[in-house]
């Protein structure tokens, strides 16, 4: 089984967010059963400007951030390089889901090309694309 996690999802694992407790019984889930998983290479941009962030609202420190990313980054986790047929994917979602930038469908993208089931923790992200018939898009307190 393949998996495309949204940034949000693994950024729960060291950060106290409302969806912590599902993002970490998901991972744990996935790991026992050796499931592969997959992200976008902006993925890793994402989670290292989200920890600056955080540091910036002075939720965290320096140290916790750099703890953090590290564990992140040492997960069993693919970044998959980018293609000229992802981006249009991407640009195709994104207008699908009325999106000004591209961002959340480079992760829609990803996981359609790979038969991959996408999870997130945003509840509107995942609606929109189950409405447009992307039955494999899942909202992570589900």
């Amino acid at each position: 089984m393949k998996i495309v996690p949204d940034s949000n999802i693994v950024l729960a694992l060291v950060l106290t967010l409302p969806y912590t407790p599902a993002s970490i019984n998901k991972m744990r889930e996935w790991q026992e059963q050796n499931t592969e998983l997959l992200v976008p290479t902006l993925w890793s941009y994402e989670v290292t400007s989200s920890l600056r962030k955080a540091i910036a609202s002075r939720s965290i420190s320096d140290e916790i951030a750099t703890r953090a990313l590290q564990h992140i980054l040492s997960l069993e986790i693919c970044e998959v390089p980018p293609t000229p047929t992802l981006h249009l994917k991407a640009l195709e979602w994104a207008a699908k889901l009325n999106q000004i930038v591209a961002y959340d469908a480079a992760y829609l993208a990803l996981a359609e090309s790979e038969g991959a089931e996408f999870w997130t923790a945003d509840r509107r992200l995942a609606e929109a694309a189950r409405n447009l018939g992307a039955y494999w898009v899942h909202f992570i307190d589900e």
